[in-house]
């Protein structure tokens, strides 16, 4: 998503779990699932991160709270009920306490779009390739991309990301610079 839709979206999400769950997605890169099964124990505002185990591919791995996020989770944990082990219990039970499914965060995400007036058909995973965007363009090693979102193989993470052309230019100048002065070819 581009960074005007990014904030188109989110300025008209009115609920803190929906804020809240979109907020994972785009600062954590939780995939839909994943944050649909997402539980209290798996999360230490302490610390600031969120432990994801046997997510897809059997990974486990440890993402990491921005601070806006933190905040939203603080503040939707204190309307939650102590009883509920989901981070977003859904409101139909079946058989027991039940996680919202991605289904059902799929539609509010459609529903969120038509009202920020974006017509692109984007889903909850276009906000995980937003954060390997962002990070990537924000000077974050693909490595750590890599490892923060979890996937099979590198190429996978390749696929999410997508350079800015001032990213790329940047870097270029940046790393010609050095090459430049450590082979003393520079204008004097």
């Amino acid at each position: 998503m581009a960074e005007d839709e990014v904030s188109a979206f989110f300025r008209v999400i009115d609920a803190l779990r929906d804020r809240t769950m979109f907020l994972l997605m785009l600062r954590c890169g939780l995939r839909v699932g994943e944050v649909s099964s997402l539980r209290w124990s798996g999360i230490d505002l302490a610390q600031g991160t969120v432990r994801i185990e046997n997510s897809k591919g059997h990974v486990d791995r440890v993402v990491y709270l921005s601070p806006d996020v933190a905040k939203a989770l603080r503040q939707w944990q204190g309307l939650q009920t102590a009883a509920a082990p989901y981070v977003f219990p859904s409101r139909v039970r079946r058989k027991g306490v039940a996680a919202l499914t991605a289904r059902q965060i799929r539609n509010r995400m459609t529903r969120y779009l038509t009202l920020a007036g974006i017509t692109k058909a984007y889903s909850p995973h276009s906000l995980r390739h937003t954060f390997a965007t962002q990070l990537l363009n924000a000077g974050a090693s693909l490595e750590v991309v890599y490892e923060l979102m979890g996937p099979r193989s590198l190429d996978v993470t390749l696929r999410y990301t997508q350079l800015y052309d001032r990213t790329k230019r940047a870097q270029y100048d940046q790393a010609m610079a050095q090459v430049e002065q450590q082979q003393g070819l520079q204008r004097r």
